[in-house]
């Protein structure tokens, strides 16, 4: 019978080959593992040791193990396929073949299955024998396992090895017990472990394994294993010792030991995986090129919708990656590519201009190329250390104007009107619809706004791109700038040629690798238990009732308050969770949607910190939904505000019953009973009726801001009366806190949780449609992910926006908070 050590990785192998079970007949269990335990090990091996682990072992791996020991001619070979699943599962499927034991050859099946949620995993295997000799072919058994990681430093487990006890003719596998300890006191770079393992019946007579095993450099591990048994008839003591060198995807470990008089035994395990290791950091880094535009384009297509899968909101990934980035000691140079960014305003960009800083001051060097670019693309480009335009590259820098479509004059040749009930002169964002022109109101808020933009996006850029103000305003004067324009003008320090890419790569990290594939989380985390994390609720788009929605028309994003208010509710209650970040980029919509929002962010303040940040816009409803928050950031020039209510409606007599000859009847039992009918415009009654409701509602919203700010309300309703403003303007105000964007807000709400710094958090965003088939069910993202393709090309879903026709739900009754229907500065 052969006596090689099972130590760390196999214990209950080793019982049954070193002498705690008795009886002669009793095949091995298994290819000796190298150094490892049942609370230790997280790979495909895991089937052989502890099932409940296949939950951890990642997307797709493969072992191969040989082993051979010359002294006693005894060989061992075994593969090994294991896979973690979305929904806490795993699986896995090996076949070993054991030959020379002092038994006929055999060959050991096993399949296993694991399920699990947090830091508790179960799992269950079946094994089966096969073997020319009739009593080993009909022996199986099951195998029942449990992991504990409660914490980053603590791993417990547990196995019941053969729970039937299969007996067949001579041969038996007695049904053993285990139980292990992992430790980690220094991190992930020492790991220790103990196990002990006993046949039933024989409790005195176990075998106690300990396991050390250390990270010496990124790819480079050693590790060793000592056991031994109780008492005189316990088995003997064993050593192992192991070393393994990993690659990204491919891996190879050695190990050797035994026990005396039995010979060395050698083992060799080759690792294939589809999710990266730490590798050894050869060269002086790694490059990254980043397609702000591509990443910037939601994903989706017929198998997301499907089946429900949603990823997280782009911009909302990429600032996520950008902040990442920027604290992973692999990189050392990013090339940004950039030309239209959709989806971001200028707040957004300022946003990703001050994540481009902080790449650098963490000693990347950044290098931007621009294709075909506007202003605001130019705001995120000048932060770069470098900045190159193609040969035929345009840039449409020639400042700020601001646009808005009016509809008025098209509404008098249909024979529409409309009654509008609103309160203050600034709540404009019925004049799309009624108005040919701007109104002084509207005028004065737009000329402040684009005076504050203007100015802040001269200061930002020349500061950047350590140029003159008068430098930048003569390359405005030229309207449209060619790449050579540009580079006389200081706007970029080159045209870049594509024979020339490879060399400005090489001045710029020198010596560094270019990387395809990066990714700062590409690869396998080896910490025992989850990150703690901050819950990410975006409130993106037009406020609605219900759930989120896309228009059909123009593509634009309908967020639903029942779907906010769920994500909310989810993120208080997940215990790994420690704060909230609500994320708002919206103009407003309805004011009972907005309500019901604030009420939930109230709600979810009592349990955890709640922040607020603020995106391109978070104004009327949007503000609503902010407010309640413990804090409320905002960048600098975030448009929001914009506090105030109103009612809309179109009267359709002139176009249908005048034009096209439609006629109409209503009969009634009360005295305004069609007050939100359609065809007519208001009487006076009417109208002072529904001028109350709206002053009601008006006089609400004021009162909760004043609440929530700590503002006397006699000063809210100054600033309010449908006024936007600018983040800068807004904070002077008191209506937000802080300026800065989401990874400033994020740390305030590390700090208002009382996480320490070193600790690293996971973001999580809120609200993904969840499970198989859950978007045909109704439970869309509040991000969207999967949505239906918009029904109009890409220019006429522009018109449509800019001229209001978009936002059906404006016609739909109820009160509305909203900004001006569609505002373009550009």
């Amino acid at each position: 019978m052969r006596a090689l050590p099972l130590l760390l990785l196999c214990p209950g192998l080793v019982l049954a080959q070193t002498g705690l079970i008795t009886q002669p007949a009793v095949p091995p269990r298994g290819v000796t593992l190298p150094p490892t335990s049942a609370a230790l090990v997280d790979e495909a091996t895991a089937l052989s040791l502890n099932p409940a682990s296949l939950r951890l072992v990642g997307p797709g791996q493969l072992f191969y193990l040989h082993e051979r020991n010359l002294v006693r001619d005894q060989v061992g070979d075994a593969l090994f396929l294991g896979s973690s699943f979305g929904g806490g599962l795993g699986a896995g499927l090996g076949v070993e073949w054991l030959r020379g034991q002092g038994l006929p050859d055999y060959r050991k099946t096993s399949f296993g299955l694991a399920i699990g949620a947090g830091a508790l995993s179960l799992g269950a295997s079946y094994h089966a024998l096969s073997s020319e000799h009739r009593d080993i072919e009909r022996l199986s058994g099951f195998d029942l396992g449990l992991t504990l990681r409660p914490a980053r430093f603590l791993s417990l487990g547990a196995v019941v090895k053969d729970v039937n006890a299969p007996t067949s003719g001579a041969f038996s596998l007695p049904r053993v017990y285990q139980v292990a300890l992992g430790l980690r006191p220094f991190g992930e770079r020492l790991t220790l472990g103990a196990d002990y393992a006993a046949a039933q019946g024989a409790w005195e007579a176990g075998q106690l394994t300990y396991t050390l095993r250390a990270t010496v450099l990124p790819g480079l591990g050693l590790g060793a294993g000592l056991s031994h048994g109780f008492g005189t008839a316990g088995p003997p003591l064993a050593l192992q010792v192991a070393a393994t060198l990993d690659g990204s995807r491919f891996g190879l470990t050695y190990a050797a030991g035994g026990v005396r008089g039995g010979g060395t035994d050698h083992l060799l395990a080759v690792r294939l995986s589809g999710e990266r290791y730490a590798a050894p950091r050869l060269g002086r880094g790694a490059l990254a090129l980043v397609d702000l535009d591509d990443r910037l384009v939601a994903r989706g297509g017929l198998r997301s919708d499907l089946l429900g899968l949603t990823g997280p909101e782009p911009y909302l990934e990429l600032v996520q990656w950008l902040d990442e980035a920027s604290r992973d000691e692999r990189l050392k140079g990013v090339v940004l590519k950039l030309s239209a960014l959709p989806g971001v305003d200028w707040a957004k960009a300022d946003e990703l201009h001050h994540a481009v800083l902080r790449l650098r001051a963490a000693g990347k060097k950044v290098m931007a190329v621009l294709h075909q670019v506007d202003d605001r693309t130019y705001l995120v480009a000048s932060a770069a250390d470098e900045v190159y335009a193609l040969s035929a590259s345009s840039l449409l820098v020639n400042g700020l104007s601001a646009q808005v479509l009016y509809l008025g004059g098209t509404m008098e040749k249909l024979g529409v009107s409309w009654d509008v009930a609103r309160v203050g002169e600034y709540k404009t964002a019925p004049e799309q619809l009624t108005r040919r022109d701007l109104s002084p109101a509207e005028r004065e808020t737009l000329e402040a706004f684009l005076d504050t933009q203007t100015a802040y996006d001269v200061e930002t850029v020349t500061k950047a791109r350590r140029m003159t103000p008068e430098r930048l305003r003569e390359a405005w004067s030229a309207g449209i700038l060619t790449a050579a324009r540009a580079h006389e003008l200081g706007l970029v320090d080159g045209v870049l040629l594509p024979e020339d890419f490879d060399a400005k790569l090489e001045a710029l990290v020198p010596g560094a690798r270019y990387d395809g594939d990066y990714s700062p989380r590409d690869e396998r985390d080896a910490r025992w238990s989850p990150r703690r994390r901050i819950a990410v609720v975006p409130v993106i788009g037009n406020i609605v009732g219900g759930k989120s929605r896309r228009s059909p028309l123009g593509g634009d994003f309908a967020v639903g308050a029942e779907t906010v208010i769920l994500a909310l509710e989810r993120a208080q209650r997940d215990p790994s969770v420690v704060a909230i970040v609500l994320r708002v980029d919206s103009p407003g919509g309805e004011v009972l949607a907005s309500d019901l929002m604030y009420r939930a962010v109230l709600e979810a303040r009592k349990h955890k910190p709640v922040v607020a940040s603020m995106g391109d816009v978070a104004a009327s409803g949007g503000y609503y939904a902010a407010m309640g928050a413990h804090e409320v950031w905002a960048s600098p020039t975030t448009l929001t505000g914009s506090i105030g209510v109103f009612f809309i409606k179109p009267a359709l007599r002139g176009l249908l019953g005048d034009k096209l000859g439609v006629s109409e009847e209503t009969l009634g039992r009360a005295p305004m009973p069609d007050l939100v009918n359609l065809w007519r415009p208001w009487t006076e009654p009417e109208r002072k009726a529904m001028q109350g409701w709206v002053d009601a509602a008006y006089d609400d919203f004021i009162t909760q801001v004043a609440l929530s700010r700590k503002l006397d309300k006699e000063k809210v309703d100054a600033v309010a009366r449908g006024r936007v403003w600018t983040g800068t303007a807004a904070r002077e105000r008191g209506l937000v806190d802080e300026l800065g964007g989401l990874v400033e807000a994020v740390a305030a709400a590390r700090k208002r949780a009382g996480v320490p710094e070193w600790e690293e958090l996971d973001l999580k965003v809120m609200g993904e449609a969840r499970g198989f088939f859950s978007s045909l069910g109704g439970e869309p993202g509040v991000d969207a992910g999967s949505s239906p393709t918009p029904l109009l090309p890409p220019a006429l879903q522009a018109f449509v926006r800019e001229s209001g026709l978009e936002s059906a739900w404006m016609l739909e009754p109820g009160l509305k908070a909203a900004q001006p229907f569609s505002l373009r500065v550009r």
